[in-house]
């Protein structure tokens, strides 16, 4: 490890799926991504946490290609880690229609 690997600070993010989805298409896409995250179900749908919130837009990124939803962002102060301060990014996926948020393509 390099200097700039020791200095490379994480901040944890947590993305919420909320609303009509197609469950099995996110944990299929999940399989494929890289990165530390782990899957928990709530009772409002599904939480997915990513060590590294690099790792979670990069997620977002190609669930963004793949289905339609509204996204919002909050932020939160997490502590401090090596004299740093760490934030926990929340990201909250809303599907609204009852088709899990898939896009249809004509053809």
């Amino acid at each position: 490890m390099g200097a700039y690997e020791d200095s490379k600070l994480k901040h944890p993010a947590l993305i919420q799926f909320r609303g009509h989805f197609d469950r099995k298409r996110v944990e299929s896409m999940l399989s494929k991504q890289t990165g530390n995250y782990e899957v928990e179900m709530s009772e409002h749908g599904l939480d997915v946490y990513f060590e590294d919130v690099n790792d979670a837009r990069f997620f977002i990124s190609k669930l963004k290609k793949n289905m339609r939803f509204k996204q919002k962002l909050s932020i939160n102060y997490a502590g401090l880690r090596k004299g740093r301060v760490r934030k926990f990014f929340v990201y909250s996926l809303r599907f609204d229609d009852e088709a899990g948020g898939i896009l249809r393509t004509e053809k």
